[in-house]
C-alpha cells in the first residue's frame, strides 16, 4: 500500500500541473484572438470612417475651404480599395465593387451612385454594430444633405422614387 501511495502523488502532481497548463494555454489563446479581433477592428474603423469621409468631404469642403481635388479624391480611394481587399468581409468588398463601378459608369448622371454608397453604409453600420438599423436612403440623403426642402427636389430631378 505504502508503494501506491507516491504513485498516486505523483500522478496527482502531474494531472494538476497538465490542467493548469491547459489552463493558462487556453486563456493564452483566447487573449490572442480577442488582440487579432481588436485590431481587425481598428483597421475596419479606419476603411469605415474614410469611406464616410470622402463624401462629406466631398459634398462639403467648399463650404469649410477644402475643396477636393479629383487626383486627392481618387488617391483616397485607392488607398480604401487596397485596405479593403485585406480587411473587409466579403458583402463589403461587394458593396465597395458596386459603388465604384457606378462611378465610372459611363452615361450616367452622376448622383446614382449615392443610392449604391447607401447599401454600402448600411452594411458599413452593420458590421460596426447597428445590426438591426432601419435608415432608408432617404434618411441617408437627408444626413448628407442637410435639408429636407433641397433632398425633395433633388429627388424629383434625377426622378428618384
Amino acid at each position: 500500500m505504502n508503494e501506491i501511495l507516491p504513485f498516486k502523488e505523483i500522478l496527482l502532481l502531474l494531472l494538476s500541473t497538465l490542467s493548469a497548463y491547459l489552463i493558462w494555454r487556453v486563456q493564452f489563446q483566447k487573449d490572442k484572438l480577442k488582440t487579432i479581433e481588436s485590431q481587425l477592428s481598428e483597421k475596419k474603423y479606419e476603411i469605415y470612417s474614410e469611406l464616410v469621409y470622402i463624401i462629406f468631404d466631398t459634398m462639403h469642403g467648399d463650404k469649410i475651404g477644402k475643396k477636393l481635388n479629383d487626383k486627392e479624391l481618387l488617391k483616397r480611394i485607392l488607398n480604401i480599395k487596397k485596405n479593403m481587399f485585406l480587411y473587409s468581409s466579403d458583402n463589403m468588398f461587394q458593396s465597395f465593387t458596386d459603388w465604384t463601378l457606378e462611378l465610372d459608369k459611363p452615361g450616367a448622371n452622376g448622383v446614382d451612385h449615392f443610392k449604391k454608397y447607401f447599401k454600402l453604409m448600411k452594411l458599413i453600420r452593420k458590421d460596426m454594430g447597428q445590426t438591426k438599423t432601419k435608415l432608408n436612403l432617404d434618411d441617408f440623403m437627408i444626413f448628407i444633405m442637410q435639408n429636407k426642402e433641397e433632398y425633395q427636389k433633388f429627388k424629383q430631378l434625377y426622378n428618384w422614387e
